[in-house]
């Protein structure tokens, strides 16, 4: 890459980014989780708009002067280019260095930085795969650990069990680290390795594990027949992607043909997913109104109705699984049920995010993740301050975790049946009355 060539890639990359965000109200909002039980980002990929462009093309001419914070950044790029004594890092690792330490300073986890490589693995999540070992984390008592390895998992296969703390990964100590700095530690390319050293509970030393990366598809839908004398089903939703809509109709047909009288939604440690996907399944359990209502920076709000045409099953009884791994999409879900009073939520608060990033393409693959609004219940809760409560709270304790006792659904199971049983009454009693 010659000088002139580094000059134009430095203040392109620069520019887009610092301009871009001046013209992101008025965007689509969707919502691209991560997996792993990990509450992912609200994102919507757009092409700069043309007034950028402008903007861009502009500063290319010469015509900058109104832009004093790429003039600067270009200044000291050149003299660190030219004169710095030790090794350099290639100009686009130093311009990326540059944009992650400007979004740091906002101080908002979800406004960030994406290489070409961490594009990539947002994209293939939001298709419905990632590259890791395949397991989802959770915190308790600021240890990260294993909640549960996905079923036919590169975790599974090297015995890693539900329950493990994580103390070192690849030989560095993971405490006192967020759970995203842990999780991303351990993805990576499929055929590398990452090596676990863990803590079993039963096992007096720690053991350490070598786990062979993988292709891992996110389990989405699980479906079954949950109490068969109650025709009671049971449906957990793993993610809000792409494939995520479908599916669910899918499973829920099954259900159907089977003769369920009532349903279980399993929302726990769904992490979140594309908003529009998070309407469309919503929509399948509320009859009219509001979903989620999209507040923008200057205060406005803007309401996403009911999907009408997902009105294709049953309105049933219903009881929603919560916990503090539900976030983001499903945190919309839960909340717009809630509200409308279309179901009853049982377990416990939900994550709590409730912020809205956009995402914008840059050159050579790179985007840059950016929190451009929030969103609320169709009430006007505010989800990112004080997430999403249950109806009927169930703390499981460390005893049913142990034991995979689990307790929030075996009240799920016992409130429909108490439903169903007061409807089937209800008529009878009704009918008396009238005699």
């Amino acid at each position: 890459m010659t000088y002139t060539q580094m000059k134009r890639t430095s203040r392109l990359t620069l520019i887009v980014i610092l301009a871009a965000s001046s013209f992101l109200t008025g965007f689509t909002y969707r919502d691209l989780g991560a997996s792993e039980g990990i509450p992912g980002v609200l994102a919507n990929v757009r092409l700069i708009p043309t007034r950028l462009a402008a903007a861009v093309t502009s500063a290319i001419e010469g015509e900058d002067s109104a832009l004093p914070p790429v003039e600067t950044y270009w200044s000291v790029f050149t003299y660190v280019n030219s004169n710095y004594y030790g090794k350099k890092p290639e100009p686009t690792q130093m311009t990326y260095a540059a944009v992650r330490g400007m979004l740091a300073s906002l101080g908002d986890r979800y406004t960030r930085f994406l290489d070409p490589k961490e594009y990539g693995e947002m994209q293939r999540e939001n298709r419905g795969d990632f590259e890791g070992i395949g397991a989802v984390l959770d915190v308790k008592d600021g240890h990260v650990f294993i909640k549960k390895p996905i079923k036919n998992s590169p975790a599974i296969r090297a015995g890693v069990k539900a329950g493990d703390v994580i103390l070192k990964v690849d030989d560095k100590m993971v405490q006192g680290l967020d759970i995203i700095d842990v999780r991303d530690r351990i993805r990576g390319e499929r055929g590398s390795k990452v090596k676990l050293m863990i803590k079993r509970e039963g096992v007096p030393e720690p053991l350490e594990i070598e786990i062979v990366r993988d292709i891992i598809m996110s389990p989405i839908v699980e479906a079954r027949m949950e109490d068969d004398a109650a025709k009671i089903g049971y449906l957990a939703l793993g993610q809000f992607n792409e494939k995520s809509d479908e599916q669910f109709d899918e499973a829920l047909t099954e259900l159907d043909g089977q003769g369920i009288q009532a349903l279980i939604l399993d929302l726990r440690e769904n992490p979140g997913g594309l908003l529009d996907v998070a309407v469309n399944i919503g929509s399948r359990f509320i009859e009219s109104g509001d979903i989620v209502i999209i507040q923008t920076k200057g205060g406005r709000r803007n309401t996403i109705p009911v999907e009408r045409s997902k009105h294709n099953h049953a309105m049933r009884p219903l009881a929603v699984l919560v916990d503090h791994g539900s976030a983001s999409a499903s945190e919309i879900v839960a909340g717009a049920i809630q509200d409308h009073k279309a179901g009853t939520l049982i377990g416990t608060d939900t994550f709590g995010k409730g912020l809205i990033q956009t995402i914008i393409n840059v050159q050579q693959g790179a985007a840059v993740s950016i929190t451009t609004a929030k969103y609320l219940t169709p009430s006007g809760r505010d989800v990112h301050a004080e997430k999403i409560r249950p109806d009927i709270v169930v703390e499981p304790s460390d005893e049913d975790l142990k034991n995979e006792n689990d307790v929030q659904l075996k009240r799920a199971v016992q409130f429909l049946k108490e439903r169903l049983a007061d409807n089937q009454a209800r008529p009878k009693k009704q009918e008396h009355e009238q005699s």
